[in-house]
């Protein structure tokens, strides 16, 4: 596995797998909302499709990488179909929601960094995107990764990288 994805929604442990797995197996990680948003310090403006796209594709071509990210947009095809293996992250209801809240706290209080600015807007959009991952951005995933179905890994532990200790 040099070419892995990790998806899931807000608060499923994505990030803290990623760095987890790029630092047992030495493969870089990359945040896909990196790919999505021109971060600055009035608030994230996403770039153009064309941009993100064009990002991606520099990604794909490094010879292993770990991409992390919720988006179920087309544009994420071409790393679907180049993955060795896709990891989706579906924890508990109620754990996301803990996490969401807990490292919302952690960032206003400055005991954790952000790449965004950690607003109650923000919040309040992540409890939406959380509700809604089970009711719509699963579905529009499956579709994404459905002819490549056999690379598809559902984690519902609420600690992947044990998991992954356990089967990889």
């Amino acid at each position: 596995m040099k070419k892995i994805i990790i998806a899931g929604p807000v608060g499923s442990g994505k990030t803290t797998f990623s760095k987890q797995l790029s630092a047992k197996k030495r493969i870089p990680y990359y945040e896909l909302d990196n790919l999505i948003w021109n971060r600055h310090s009035t608030g994230d403006i996403p770039f153009p499709l064309e941009e993100s796209t064009k990002k991606l594709q520099a990604l794909l071509n490094k010879e292993t990488w770990i991409i992390e990210g919720t988006t179920t947009k087309f544009w994420i095809k071409p790393a679907i179909e180049d993955a060795d293996i896709i990891f989706l992250l579906i924890p508990p209801y109620h754990v996301r929601v803990h996490r969401i809240l807990s490292r919302y706290i952690k960032q206003i209080t400055n005991q954790e960094n952000a790449h965004y600015k950690p607003t109650l807007h923000l919040l309040k959009m992540m409890f939406i995107w959380n509700h809604h991952f089970e009711k719509k951005n699963f579905f529009e995933l499956q579709k994404l990764v459905e002819p490549t179905n056999k690379k598809l890994i559902i984690v519902k532990k609420c600690n992947p990288y044990s998991y992954y200790e356990k089967n990889y």
